[in-house]
């Protein structure tokens, strides 16, 4: 397999991830579990909301990095 096309499969399974981490965002809004959760803050359990967005943050910004990656690699960009 190719260099492009390699980057082009993985650039279609990045962007696959990334869409469904924002519909998971999307959808818990909708159903109103960001609500339930915010309403976690004065309970006891506030730091399962904190830990929840720090690694949803963490994650889509990690995927998001190797996505403007791929994306650079299927353009053809290199840094000599």
């Amino acid at each position: 397999m190719g260099k492009k096309k390699k980057a082009a499969l993985q650039l279609v399974i990045l962007v696959s991830v990334s869409g469904l981490i924002v519909w998971h965002a999307v959808n818990w809004h909708s159903t109103g579990m960001y609500l339930e959760m915010f309403n976690w803050l004065q309970t006891g359990r506030g730091y399962i909301t904190v830990l929840y967005n720090l690694g949803l943050m963490l994650v889509l910004g990690a995927v998001l990095g190797l996505l403007m990656e791929k994306i650079t690699d299927l353009l053809g960009y290199e840094v000599h």
